[in-house]
């Protein structure tokens, strides 16, 4: 259980065949050069989604948590960043981690609290164990990393606090005045990133200062879990992996753009300076999903697909660009549902004289139930089936070039008001596949319309 040091920041075609890496044949040096993400020690974790309820008691609030683990001998530090719905950088902090060592973090704890990793975390002088290298025995760490993580983060400000806890709920930070940096809900819902960097700094992802912080050695590993213990709204858990995004190539020194990645685009391509794109050279994350779903029956089954989408905002956004990342410019290619006699459903056509054609939106992250209208109807008595998700928004202005926009779902099941379960769903591609257009022959690949 180790150091943590709190930082905020209340701040605000032509066809890419990403198929084939663009040398030919991969090369590579310390992993495999590959665009599938695996269940692997990674240098970038993702929690795709969470939600926290901040008005209720502790013993009665639904939370999520995530825990980290270090799976090498060599200390590491690992930058956590909460951000909103809209892809807003609202909050972040660091975990300085011995060689071997693991840290939960209750989002409870954080957003209510104010506390991370009560009763106060450990610092970098915190004796490492038996296996475990010294704390200062990363090469790659700053000269002041040792320093900067000695300080145990304290109670955290109540105005700085409710400031963040406004920014998840009703979409407001005191930084960005009247402009809606998230939506308005009555639980703190986001996602949270967790990167392998330097030193404990205060730089947040969209920043190119974080590019000089962030290293490359695959060494992280986390889950984490939902839990509602509500018995009136819920009385359940589910957890499920965190996203584990690798470097490749992996290891060096930070702010080093080479080695040059033989990946065509990385997951913070919005946000790495131009003069040195996919300087993170982490792996992108793919567009098109197949997802099980169940809903209704004895036994009150329901599915809600917990999903992350990547914004169309990029370095530089300002407090007004952050509806863009909820508005039209965050389209869904395509949605089909199959039920259990493998009847198609799509999205119902509407002639334009009588209405607007129906284009299903979703922002940065959101949890939605299979029942929603957001998706196609059920058409029979059926209570099963999977849903064919091309999440796809067709790019943005935030990149130089033109590719398929990356997106996470994860598909979580409850059952009687008391079980649940939560899974992956399954990528049909690949993050260097082509986009698939709407239409297109359903399968697993880089298809194409017939």
């Amino acid at each position: 259980m180790k150091t943590i040091v709190l930082a905020f920041s209340l701040f605000i075609s032509v066809a890419l065949n990403a198929g084939t890496f663009p040398s030919g044949s991969p090369s590579t040096t310390n992993n495999d050069d590959s665009c599938d993400i695996a269940l692997l020690p990674a240098a970038t974790l993702l929690l795709p989604f969470f939600e926290v309820d901040v008005a209720a008691p502790q013993s009665v609030a639904r939370t999520t948590l995530f825990t980290v683990v270090n799976t090498s001998q060599v200390p590491q530090i690992a930058r956590i960043t909460i951000w909103s719905d809209l892809g807003f950088p609202a909050l972040n902090f660091n975990l300085f981690l011995t060689g071997y060592d693991v840290q939960s973090i209750n989002l409870y704890d954080v957003l209510v609290r104010a506390v991370i990793a009560p009763p106060g975390g450990t610092s970098s002088s915190t004796a490492p164990g038996s296996r475990s290298l010294p704390n200062d025995a990363n090469p790659n760490f700053a000269a002041n990393a040792a320093t900067e993580c000695s300080i145990n983060p304290g109670p955290v400000p109540a105005p700085i606090m409710n400031d963040i806890r406004n920014a998840l709920t009703i979409g407001r930070i005191s930084g960005c005045g009247t402009n809606q940096i998230g939506a308005t809900h009555a639980n703190a819902i986001g996602y949270v990133t967790i990167d392998v960097v330097k030193t404990c700094g205060l730089s947040f992802p969209d920043s190119a200062a974080f590019y000089n912080d962030l290293l490359y050695d695959n060494v992280l590993t986390g889950d984490y879990q939902s839990i509602n213990p509500n018995a009136a709204t819920g009385n359940y858990a589910g957890g499920s992996p965190l996203v584990h995004i690798r470097a490749v190539p992996e290891g060096g020194a930070a702010g080093a753009p080479t080695p040059v990645t033989n990946l065509p685009y990385t997951f913070y391509d919005r946000f790495t300076p131009r003069a040195t794109p996919k300087m993170d050279r982490r792996q992108p994350l793919p567009s098109t999903f197949t997802a099980r779903f169940i809903q209704g029956g004895s036994g009150g089954f329901s599915t809600n697909f917990q999903i992350w989408r990547e914004g169309v905002t990029g370095a530089g956004a300002t407090c007004a660009d952050y509806p863009k990342n909820g508005g039209s410019a965050m389209f869904v290619t395509d949605v089909v549902r199959f039920d259990e006699h493998e009847n198609p459903t799509g999205l119902a056509p509407c002639l334009p004289i009588l209405c607007q054609p129906f284009v299903p939106l979703l922002p940065v992250t959101s949890g939605t139930a299979s029942s929603s209208s957001f998706y196609p109807p059920m058409t029979n008595a059926d209570i099963g089936g999977w849903m064919y998700l091309n999440l796809n928004n067709g790019g943005s202005a935030a990149y130089s070039r033109t590719r398929a926009s990356q997106n996470w779902v994860t598909v979580s099941m409850f059952a009687e008001g008391r079980f649940s379960t939560a899974v992956d769903a399954t990528a049909l591609a690949n993050g260097c596949t082509p986009a698939t257009a709407s239409g297109a022959t359903i399968g697993p690949g880089p298809n194409t319309v017939p």
